[in-house]
């Protein structure tokens, strides 16, 4: 893996760890229940969590990728041509006004 590579993906997982989510959710239940003490221990669980599914999981496609370069390309572009066709069918569908609910 090149440094820049692993600098993208760094940044990729603090990202994505710092976001809210249910393990954000988790860490403030987990406070406000019994306070700071073990906290920390706590937080680095999340964040050695994180590393090794994210890590697992990169490694994975990246496996599928190299041993089926054909089928992962060719759904690469399937994906692509439907994230086309989702604003494209969002622009041709007319909008139905429903009427507000009366009090």
């Amino acid at each position: 893996m090149e440094l820049t590579s692993l600098i993208v993906f760094a940044a990729a997982l603090a990202v994505a760890a710092g976001s809210p989510g249910p393990a954000i959710a988790a860490l403030v239940a987990r406070v406000l229940v019994r306070g700071t003490s073990g906290a920390l221990a706590f937080m680095f669980g999340l964040a050695v969590g994180d590393v090794v599914w994210l890590t697992a999981a990169v490694l994975g496609l990246a496996f599928i990728a190299k041993t089926f370069a054909l089928a992962f390309l060719t759904l690469k572009y399937l994906g692509a041509a439907y994230l086309l066709y989702l604003p494209w069918e969002m622009w041709r569908t007319p909008v139905v006004h429903a009427p507000a609910p009366r009090p």
